[in-house]
């Protein structure tokens, strides 16, 4: 089960899930995610993992995509904070390699 909860502050909106982050769970965070970035995608967005108990492959890409999206990953315990650590340093390697503008100059010929 997950719990999806939005708290919105004037400045920040927080995107806070409880529970695991698997199976057919994703594409329901998936979905809120979507419309939440629809309507608070002016904000700084934080994603509070606090309460998250397990996350399986699909919900790590999910949290992928959202660190993409300029989303902070916060939360805490040793699942939790290896996984926002691996997901930080994955996008800093591909910044630091020139991933993205290669990517993009790719696209744009």
């Amino acid at each position: 089960m997950l719990r999806i909860s939005v708290l919105n502050g004037s400045d920040t909106a927080r995107f806070k899930l409880e529970g695991k982050l698997a199976h057919e769970w994703v594409r329901e965070a998936q979905v809120a995610w979507a419309a939440h970035m629809v309507l608070h995608g002016n904000k700084e967005m934080v994603v509070d993992l606090y309460d998250v108990c397990f996350v399986d492959e699909a919900g790590r890409q999910l949290l992928v995509e959202m660190h993409g999206a300029g989303a902070k990953l916060v939360g805490s315990g040793p699942m939790m904070s290896v996984l926002i650590d691996e997901i930080n340093e994955d996008d800093q390697d591909v910044h630091e390699s020139g991933e993205d503008e290669r990517n993009i100059q790719e696209f744009e010929s």
